[in-house]
């Protein structure tokens, strides 16, 4: 863990969660050629989920909006992972996330509380390697009754 993204999260403050562990038979990431493919990511810290509900009913928009915070961490602490196994990385950029919300019927702000996640990965990967294409969907349920889950596709660079 001696990546220019691991020194950036730790001097942020944002601590790993824990390790980063599968929740069934896949991969947290997988590498190809110079794209990671990060799985889904939950608010899971130390193998804990913090936060569940329906959003629109049983969560606040507050508990959603940190639930995306702690979702966006992890993924970017498996990024920081795959960067070490790729090595001698000089630069990653978010292509594509996509965030899916465990929400009521008629809930219509996924976008706006998506920018939760879009934000922080242009304030921690600056504008031009934090911007990114997304696509923000309602769902009927997630995994562990997570409010949330975001997966993201990086480029990296030697």
């Amino acid at each position: 863990m001696n990546n220019f993204l691991s020194k950036k999260l730790i001097s942020l403050n944002i601590k790993k969660s824990s390790k980063q562990n599968s929740l069934a038979n896949y991969k947290p990431y997988v590498i190809d050629q110079n794209l990671v493919f990060i799985s889904g990511q939950l608010p899971i810290k130390e193998q804990v989920l913090l936060f569940s509900g329906k959003v629109g009913e049983s969560i606040s928009v507050e508990d959603t909006k940190n639930s995306i915070q702690m979702a966006t961490y992890n993924l970017l602490w498996v990024l920081s992972d795959a960067m070490d196994e790729y090595k001698n990385v000089k630069k990653t950029k978010c292509i594509n996330l996509k965030g899916y919300l465990n929400c009521i019927k008629n809930f219509e702000e996924h976008s706006i509380l998506f920018d939760t996640a879009s934000d922080i990965l242009v304030r921690i990967l600056g504008q031009e390697s934090g911007s990114h294409s997304r696509s923000v969907i309602g769902v009927n349920s997630l995994p562990k009754n997570s409010p949330i889950e975001i997966d993201g596709i990086f480029s990296l660079k030697n």
